[in-house]
């Protein structure tokens, strides 16, 4: 129960609450200018602060971290595990929170810190929240999907706009398993199971991110199917086995690389005889040629040309040309002899290479049959790494094809153990239904007493856990659909002390009630009343004067009772904090 929230400053507006409905108005003084405003008097403010005290988060410069509250200090006044204390934290050192009063009984006692001031550091603070007011234990909730005291009581203490959109979710990007796990809770079902289907949804997400890395190719590897990989790890065995077999008979000739360069030596050498011979020998055709076709003119040659002219040769030159016939005759057997030379001389040259060629074919040949079955330690070298990189890609597939199989078993075995789950929740889900059956029982008594016709809770539950929602008759309206969550909160309060858990107060701002009709407002604040004294809790809520359906109220519901605070807009001083920011 919470019994007031004060300040170190002289200019801030205490309030102090009871037991049942307290509400918190901002008035519009008469004198007040169509200008002026009853939306910055504090009244958001004024639970903005409960909530600094109860440990929410807080970043600098946001919320009640600003430069205009330096300095400042907030107490709020409340019971917790039995105990009456004063909790009071600073924006300056938003990390402790001084404790005043006793905490016999606390799983965490507070500690003197640097200035002697006994308190709690954040984690110790929430963990004793949590126990009192929810009777769990944070000690040891490092991490996990688990109830926390926060968000346990970020639906007690609705401290932002978007706190008011749906009943399930206290701000925008509250995550699946935060919603589920923790409602979950509140309604008295099994919230481990909502755990568990996380779990499962983290692991389904995690192959599926992996397959999206190896698509993308952010991680090596093509995405084959498992029969590809199969039948390229085969081939690459087949190959590294030939390589291997290579291997083991290869066998290293020290001497290999000299030999290798004489054996090349010979070989140019061969070439070379071989060429003069072809070269020779075309010359040896044309000089047998010369001979066989090569005949001096016959004696009487000239003498019948000059007969066949008619023309009589006279005996001078009949001498000359006898001469000239015995010259040439020489030069012909002259000829002969020297071609006849050379034919022996080239003969004798081929001759002479061929049995090089003879010679030198059998060195070669000792030399390559030298370096046959055996090779240099290069080549073994080389050999060595092929072997060692296509081993390498026969692990790599291998293990590939282990990863696949191993994602394609667990992708199998999620979707076993998500059936399983489902079947196990729903099976646990029909032997709560005594405890869950209240709190829908609850929903739909608390919204058939706003409108003519009963509201429903619906829990369902589906392959991705639970779902929830609530329906109340016309409900596209604005004003219904913050009434759905006015329902819902004062169910789960109501619901939580039939249950026996240590929170024990509600807070709503005023926004709970907007667009909603002043009879339904009326009707609203009186179940509330209700049902605070009935279960034992106090609601507080904040509103603007005009908002407050005083015609609409039943007879003998005394509504100025429940004023705890009254802000006005006459000046800066008759805001919360004293002045405007």
């Amino acid at each position: 129960m919470i019994r007031s929230v004060r300040a170190n400053k002289k200019g801030f507006h205490a309030a102090n609450f009871e037991p049942g409905v307290n509400l918190v108005l901002a008035d519009r003084s008469k004198t007040a200018g169509d200008k002026d405003t009853t939306n910055a008097l504090g009244k958001s403010t004024l639970i903005e602060i409960i909530d600094f005290c109860l440990a929410s988060n807080t970043s600098p410069g946001k919320g009640l971290r600003i430069e205009a509250l330096q300095g400042w200090a907030f107490t709020l006044e409340l019971t917790v595990g039995g105990n009456d204390v004063a909790v009071t934290r600073s924006p300056d050192a938003p990390g402790f929170f001084a404790i005043e009063g006793p905490t016999a009984g606390w799983p965490v006692r507070p500690t003197p810190n640097k200035e002697g001031l006994p308190g709690l550091d954040t984690k110790k603070w929430r963990a004793v929240l949590a126990w009192a007011l929810f009777g769990i234990s944070e000690l040891a909730s490092e991490s996990g999907y688990r109830p926390s005291a926060r968000s346990l009581l970020s639906y007690f203490v609705r401290n932002q706009a978007a706190a008011y959109i749906t009943p399930f979710k206290h701000f925008d990007n509250q995550k699946v398993w935060d919603v589920q796990v923790h409602n979950a809770f509140l309604l008295g079902l099994n919230w481990e199971k909502a755990a568990t289907w996380q779990q499962l949804k983290d692991q389904k997400n995690a192959l599926d991110a992996l397959k999206q890395a190896i698509k993308t190719g952010a991680v090596d590897g093509e995405l084959a199917s498992l029969g590809e990989l199969e039948a390229e790890r085969l081939r690459l065995t087949t190959q590294l086995e030939r390589e291997r077999e290579a291997l083991s008979n290869f066998r290293v000739l020290p001497q290999y690389s000299e030999i290798e360069e004489q054996a090349n030596i010979l070989t140019s050498e061969i070439h070379g005889l071989v060429n003069a011979n072809i070269v020779d020998k075309r010359r040896l055709e044309r000089y047998r040629e010369s001979l066989v076709n090569e005949d001096a003119p016959t004696a009487d040659r000239l003498e019948a040309l000059y007969n066949e002219a008619g023309i009589a040769l006279p005996g001078a030159v009949r001498k000359t040309l006898a001469d000239a016939r015995a010259f040439n005759e020489q030069i012909i057997v002259n000829r002969r002899g020297f071609i006849a030379g050379e034919i022996a001389a080239i003969d004798a040259a081929v001759t002479d290479r061929e049995a090089q060629l003879v010679t030198l074919t059998d060195r070669r040949a000792g030399y390559l049959s030298a370096l046959a079955g055996q090779g240099a330690l290069e080549e073994l070298t080389q050999l060595q790494e092929l072997h060692a990189a296509t081993r390498l890609k026969v692990d790599g597939l291998t293990n590939r094809i282990t990863q696949l199989r191993q994602m394609t078993t667990k992708a199998d075995t999620i979707k076993v153990e998500t059936v399983e789950l489902k079947r196990a929740t729903t099976l646990d889900y029909e032997e709560r239904r005594a405890l869950w059956s209240q709190a829908l029982n609850l929903f739909s008594e608390f919204s058939e007493n706003l409108y003519k016709a009963a509201g429903r809770l619906v829990i369902d539950i589906d392959d991705t856990g639970y779902k929830f929602d609530v329906e109340i008759a016309g409900s596209p309206s604005e004003g219904i659909s913050k009434m759905k969550i006015f329902c819902y909160d004062l169910m789960l309060v109501s619901f939580a002390r039939q249950r026996g858990l240590g929170i024990d107060f509600l807070i709503h701002d005023s926004t709970v009630f907007d667009g909603v009709d002043p009879r339904q407002r009326a009707h609203a604040l009186e179940l509330a009343a209700a049902m605070a004294a009935k279960y034992g809790f106090q609601y507080i809520c904040t509103l603007n004067t005009d908002m407050v359906p005083v015609n609409d109220f039943s007879q003998g519901f005394d509504f100025d009772s429940l004023v705890r605070l009254r802000l006005t807009d006459t000046d800066p001083s008759g805001s919360l904090l004293g002045f405007r920011y």
